[in-house]
């Protein structure tokens, strides 16, 4: 396999990863809010529990190991980010849309990538 596709895969896993930990730190950086809710910090928290574990597990594991179980890991992790650009199509954040669509596509290619090797 291509070390381009690892290398953006491992940038989307770990961007995505790191958003996770700035939304757990500060919620309102994702939302824009001026006022802090109970709704988002439980937002933010779940946000990481999710992100945090799979982009790192979908970053790292591809420069470890290669088969179906690892490219099941990108595929799912690519459904999640399906799941996040839906959010934020809702909320109108092309930022959002734009880098989920993008971590969608990279963790696609990968984890086929990784079927065909």
């Amino acid at each position: 396999m291509q070390i381009a596709i690892l290398v953006l895969n491992l940038i989307a896993s770990f961007t995505s990863a790191t958003w996770a930990v700035v939304a757990l730190i500060r919620p309102a950086s994702l939302s824009g809010s001026v006022h802090i809710e109970p709704g988002e910090i439980f937002y933010a928290r779940m946000y990481a529990a999710r992100a945090v574990p799979l982009g790192l597990a979908s970053g790292i594991l591809p420069f470890c190991l290669g088969g179906p179980a690892i490219a099941w890991v990108l595929f799912i992790a690519a459904a999640a980010q399906i799941a996040d650009v839906a959010i934020a199509v809702g909320k109108q954040e092309r930022g959002m849309i734009m880098g989920a669509s993008f971590a969608t596509i990279v963790h696609i290619v990968c984890g086929l990538a990784i079927i065909v090797r």
